[in-house]
């Protein structure tokens, strides 16, 4: 009896595997070959704008490990190449809250920029602080909104180096010897005083360094031609000039000037964008704000904190201005 029960409840189990099997197979959605798939055209419901922020200093991946964290200038390179490639991006918002920084950085910022802007609309958002290099790149952008309160502006150059020879020589008696092949092979260097030539070199390299500022602005605003029916701002070259003396400016200063097209947060920047991505791609679809560089992993986050606890206490730039970490180079900065 026990036997005649078991061997009901085995058949009985294979019937609902097998009835299973069916039901599995016709849920499953019929082939599709590669060139099937590839003609099929995807609906798209919604535009989509990259939000991608930097945040400190502007310098080379080495260095920017000391000035600031996941918002650094390298990893914002990174993110605009990705939102430049990426199909699914109509348009990016660059959020800034940056003193400036290296010039050569600076100017790879720029023009990745400059690129995405013929394919897509670019808005720079000004935060706290958005001066020099952090200026310098917001003015490839298509249009640049600051808050009212924003410190913008310092157009110019600073080349700062340490001269510590009375520290070596007059405190501690050290007498440094360098054998060199040209006499301006250590042009800078801080064991000696730096001659009245060699100053005037550096100052060359110093307005040459601004000329291409000056430049950078004319190209990415005066010059800027566009349809966009967004708020826009005349720059008025008299006004640039007047005023790029390293001087700083609120964004309610900036917009009167003509440095900057609006006041506004981040709410006036997605009001914007939409409009600018609806005009370029001839739709009238809604924008979904898509953070680019944030931290994508619960690994990466966890890493993160690590580095933050590390750093929390103090701050090398707390104790040094940016100027000195980043010496010996020209910077287009504000301290």
């Amino acid at each position: 009896m026990k036997a005649s029960l078991a061997a009901k409840i085995i058949v009985i189990i294979c019937i609902l595997c097998l009835l299973a099997g069916f039901i599995t197979i016709d849920k499953h959605k019929p082939y599709e070959d590669e060139d099937v798939k590839q003609n099929k055209k995807i609906l798209v419901t919604v535009n989509k704008a990259a939000v991608i922020e930097l945040d400190g200093a502007i310098a080379s991946s080495s260095e920017s490990s000391f000035l600031s964290m996941d918002a650094n200038a390298s990893n914002l390179l990174k993110s605009l190449k990705a939102a430049k490639d990426d199909s699914e991006i109509h348009g990016i918002i660059l959020k800034i809250n940056s003193p400036g920084g290296t010039v050569a950085m600076s100017q790879n910022i720029y023009n990745q920029i400059l690129n995405i802007r013929k394919d897509k609309p670019v808005i720079a958002v000004l935060d706290d602080v958005a001066a020099s290099g952090g200026y310098y790149i917001a003015s490839a952008a298509d249009r640049i909104i600051a808050q009212d309160g924003t410190l913008t502006g310092s157009i110019g150059v600073i080349f700062s180096f340490m001269d510590y020879h009375n520290l070596l020589t007059n405190k501690l008696d050290i007498n440094p010897v360098v054998i060199k092949s040209g006499k301006y092979k250590d042009i800078g260097s801080g064991t000696r005083q730096m001659t009245e030539e060699e100053k005037e070199l550096m100052q060359n390299i110093v307005n040459d360094s601004y000329s291409q500022f000056l430049d950078a602005i004319k190209n990415g605003r005066i010059e800027r031609k566009d349809t966009y029916t967004a708020s826009k701002t005349i720059l008025n070259e008299d006004v640039l000039k007047e005023n790029a003396d390293g001087r700083v400016f609120t964004g309610k200063q900036a917009c009167k000037l003509g440095f900057v097209d609006l006041t506004g947060d981040m709410d006036t920047a997605k009001s914007m964008i939409e409009t600018m991505i609806q005009e370029k791609y001839n739709n009238k679809l809604k924008t979904k704000l898509i953070s680019y560089n944030k931290k994508s992993s619960f690994s990466d986050y966890f890493s993160g904190l690590t580095e933050y606890n590390s750093r929390s206490s103090i701050k090398l730039t707390d104790i040094i201005p940016v100027s000195m970490i980043l010496n010996r180079k020209p910077l287009y900065l504000w301290e």
